[in-house]
């Protein structure tokens, strides 16, 4: 029997909204785009669907970056710097941050540089004219509203808008189509973090050996715990913790507060982008996030008086659909810091072997079988990104940027951090403002003018090693 369905009449729907670049998704990526989008003279617009932006570092509380300060450029140094000038980060080895003030400083970079904002708001359909994005129509309070641009620039993270557009996508691993565990995040308070890290500086063998993953630090005031790992198999055998539970990981600490948020729950054979498998993600993260709560009150070191202060708004989705572009990103691209001509983005990270998967769609993280999430050290490496990555295949008038830009599985694990999606939105931005000036496609945007201006920006395409590209 095939799917059922129903037809709906055809009707006219209001023009909410006309301009040169329109970000949908409010996350990292999409302020890195409407941010850099504006600054370039382009009239913009942003959509998100929550009441407030930030995306996975504010509605699903991942609230540190796996960071150096000093090696982080343009709009997400500028975003750190701010939240550090409003005593709301902490800057070391990470860089654990207040989700609540970065929602503030977001909110007030956007009013500043002339964003037209407009929340509570799901965009459901791109309009396509001859293989040409227009705009996007959305669902709000109000109805059904079209939004007209120029070009538009999906920041969903699961490409959403290109793959109802016709763009080639693809979902997980290449092998068989799995995807990274989805987590819900959660807050803690009232937390001894002297104590529990007392016990972690006396019990190095329970915790993760990286010095970038175990980061004691507490007399300047840079926390992050991962390990306790006898004590996660000895509740987890109780059935005190879910059977995919392996270790406890402690982050985003605040020291002087007492709180942390807790990175533990592990939800497999979730579809990001499919709304059914996110429900029942939803409702079994918090059955685990209950168990964990009760475990790390009864058991962990300097938590005998925590109690549970908030969970996430959003699932925590680390993988969905992926787009096909015109340049495919691999990870020996990253592994051998390919320098593209068109490269657009430069950034850092920590990574251990090629092929060493951080967050396997396998169940098992952080086992004892898994010697990454217990004992491989990485290595702090630069790579690019090229432009081509964030051209979708075709269609014309949109570009994409994030975790769901034209690249592999293995390759995503280099590239899904947040400060890397800000960074992609900021050329995204760029580019289309560029374009939206020059009446061109983004598509045939000069490259090499394209570099040069965010270079002016702060992001350091050309070193010693990579000349500028032609004019």
């Amino acid at each position: 029997m095939g799917v059922r369905t129903i037809w709906e009449p055809a009707r006219e729907t209001p023009v909410d909204l006309d301009v040169d670049v329109l970000v949908v998704g409010g996350g990292p990526a999409g302020l890195g785009a409407a941010l850099a989008a504006a600054r370039e003279g382009a009239s913009t617009g942003i959509v998100e669907r929550n009441g407030f932006l930030g995306g996975a570092a504010t509605a699903a509380l991942v609230s540190n970056f796996h960071h150096h300060h000093e090696k982080l450029n343009g709009i997400s140094k500028e975003i750190v710097d701010e939240l550090i000038c409003r005593k709301a980060a902490v800057a070391g080895k990470v860089i654990n941050f207040d989700p609540e003030v970065f929602k503030d400083i977001a909110l007030d970079l956007i009013e500043r540089d002339g964003v037209k904002l407009l929340l509570y708001s799901w965009a459901v359909l791109p309009i396509v004219e001859e293989d040409v994005v227009r705009g996007v129509v959305i669902e709000n309070k109000q109805g059904r509203r079209a939004l007209l641009a120029k070009t538009v620039i999906d920041c969903t993270g699961d490409a959403d808008l290109a793959y109802q557009a016709g763009v080639p996508v693809v979902k997980g691993r290449e092998t068989d189509g799995k995807m990274r565990p989805a987590t819900l995040v959660f807050r803690m308070g009232n937390i001894d973090f002297r104590a529990m890290v007392d016990y972690a500086r006396t019990h190095p063998d329970q915790f993760h050996r990286d010095p970038n993953f175990q980061v004691l630090d507490i007399e300047q005031g840079v926390v992050r715990i991962q390990g306790f790992f006898d004590l996660a198999q000895e509740g987890s055998g109780r059935a005190e913790l879910d059977k995919d539970c392996h270790y406890l990981r402690f982050e985003g600490v605040i020291v002087e507060r007492g709180m942390c948020f807790i990175n533990n729950t592990r939800l497999y054979d979730v579809d990001g982008a499919n709304a059914w498998d996110l429900t029942r993600a939803e409702v079994n993260g918090r059955r685990q996030m209950r168990r964990l709560v009760n475990f790390i009150q009864r058991y962990v070191p300097g938590c005998q008086n925590a109690f549970l202060v908030d969970v996430a708004p959003n699932l925590g989705v680390r993988e969905s659909r992926r787009i096909r572009g015109d340049y495919l990103l691999e990870e020996a691209d990253l592994v051998g810091n390919r320098i593209f001509e068109d490269r657009v983005v430069q950034m850092y990270c920590h990574v251990v072997a090629p092929g060493v998967e951080i967050h396997s769609p396998d169940a098992g993280e952080g086992s004892a079988a898994d010697g990454h999430g217990r004992a491989l050290l990485h290595q702090e490496r630069s790579f690019f990104i090229p432009y081509r990555a964030l051209l979708p295949r075709k269609v014309d008038g949109l570009l994409v940027a994030g975790r769901c830009i034209s690249q592999t599985h293995e390759a995503d694990r280099w590239t899904r951090s947040m400060p890397c999606c800000i960074q992609m939105g900021q050329a995204a931005g760029t580019a289309a403002a560029m374009a939206a000036g020059r009446g061109e496609a983004v598509r045939t945007v000069n490259v090499g003018r394209l570099q040069r201006r965010l270079s002016d920006r702060g992001v350091p395409l050309f070193s010693s090693r990579t000349d500028p590209a032609e004019h």
